[in-house]
């Protein structure tokens, strides 16, 4: 067989494989955990090359403007790779990472052992009632995570009672998520909880969307 029919048979399973994702397992991972996600779907879906081809680390934490002293949450933190980016770029300020499961708190808590990096907090806790003080979050981050809450309105009103006045959260989403909603929805959701979008960036297949809270007119 020529190299290039080789070539296409490797393109088009490529093809297949992703069609197979897109129109039938994450419609089916949807249907079968509406609500949480449980521990070991991180494990499936959230992967270095899936993030580093259509959610960068680097060029979503770039497109918050963190800056060192900051202090960051990552909601749904899963596998800690916008976490350690955000640790990295925030130094010597705080990143609470928060995820709802245990078992995805306790491996993160074994990759930030790993990577010896110290300005990491970790947290069980429900994104909808944090444990936090009124106003003390400079940037809040949430990668594919809203959707999957059952009240998202409710939760961004509780990242936003979190946020410090001139604050922003940073929601990213990439079709192909079991629970993917478009871009429009995020900005409804965002708009009833008081929020007012700042800049959005992507397209129809991966988008981020930065919010602060609305400013009094």
């Amino acid at each position: 067989m020529k190299p290039w029919a080789i070539t296409l048979i490797i393109i088009g399973s490529i093809i297949l494989v992703f069609l197979f994702y897109i129109v039938i397992l994450a419609p089916l991972l949807s249907r079968l955990f509406p609500s949480r996600s449980p521990s070991w779907i991180p494990e499936v879906i959230d992967n270095p090359f899936r993030r580093n081809v259509f959610q960068k680390p680097k060029t979503i934490i770039k497109r918050m403007a963190v800056t060192p002293g900051m202090t960051c949450m990552d909601i749904g933190a899963g596998k800690g790779f916008y976490t350690k980016e955000l640790a990295k770029q925030a130094a010597p300020g705080t990143v609470h990472a928060i995820d709802i499961s245990k078992k995805v708190v306790d491996r993160l808590n074994q990759r930030v052992e790993k990577w010896a990096i110290t300005n990491i907090q970790t947290h069980v806790q429900d994104a909808q009632v944090l444990n936090f003080p009124d106003n003390s979050m400079d940037r809040i981050l949430s990668i594919t995570c809203l959707p999957e809450i059952p009240e998202p309105i409710k939760a961004l009103k509780e990242w936003k009672r979190v946020l410090k006045p001139g604050g922003i959260i940073s929601l990213s989403e990439v079709y192909g998520d079991p629970d993917y909603p478009r871009r429009k929805t995020e900005k409804k959701w965002a708009k009833e909880a008081g929020l007012e979008l700042v800049e959005e960036f992507g397209n129809f297949f991966v988008y981020q969307l930065n919010f602060r809270k609305t400013q009094k007119k």
